[in-house]
């Protein structure tokens, strides 16, 4: 799975050309990474981790979670030369900011824009500064400017959360739904039951097979 992300990742480059890359800490990455792949121009959104004090040491969701430092991030790829007719940095932010959902106070959750190099931390601070709020109150102020040159590619089953599980979601609910409409009106015949109670733990066994067996983080440059 990893391979491939990568793989694909390197023919689009190939195809459409240079890209620029925002990394954004944004609250839980799943849905914004979702959100900010609608943005026209952005062709491509990984989760990841960035921002600990040790950069080399090798994170994943469950040091994140215990605090080692690191900041859930949403890598949005631009991957188009860098033309800010279609999109730029700034466009990037702005949606961004839109689309975040931090936790003040959490660094694993923080709302950061994560800097590759002095010109973007300078272009980061000036659109810090325009201000500017959101109708549930949450400032552009709030997000911190940080430097980095490292960005850890997450855990597999965090790519494309959202996109991959909520039809599973459907279809568990579903099954879990009429298990119990037929636990109270006995309408459904034994094999159907049956049928239902193997597909219901099938989704339960990928959803921890993913775990398993794709759980492996990847260094990148940010």
């Amino acid at each position: 799975m990893r391979s491939s992300l990568l793989l694909v990742a390197g023919v689009v480059e190939a195809l459409v050309g240079p890209q620029r890359t925002a990394t954004l800490g944004l609250g839980c990455f799943w849905e914004p990474s979702e959100t900010l792949l609608k943005l026209d121009g952005v062709v491509d959104t990984r989760c990841g981790y960035a921002g600990a004090a040790f950069p080399d040491a090798k994170p994943d969701y469950n040091s994140v979670c215990g605090g080692d430092g690191n900041v859930e991030c949403v890598p949005v790829c631009v991957r188009v030369t860098y033309d800010e007719a279609r999109v730029s940095y700034e466009d990037v932010l702005d949606a961004a900011f839109a689309a975040a959902k931090p936790v003040l106070g959490s660094r694993q959750y923080a709302p950061i824009v994560f800097a590759a190099s002095d010109e973007e931390a300078e272009r980061a601070a000036a659109w810090v500064a325009i201000g500017g709020k959101r109708d549930d109150g949450l400032e552009r102020r709030q997000f911190a400017v940080e430097t980095t040159d490292t960005f850890w590619l997450a855990e597999g089953y965090h790519q494309e959360y959202w996109q991959k599980w909520r039809p599973r979601y459907a279809a568990l609910f579903a099954l879990v739904g009429l298990q119990y409409a037929d636990s109270k009106l006995d309408f459904l015949p034994p094999a159907a039951d049956a049928a239902c109670t193997a597909l219901a733990v099938c989704i339960g066994l990928l959803f921890l097979g993913e775990r398993v067996l794709d759980s492996e983080t990847t260094k990148l440059g940010a």
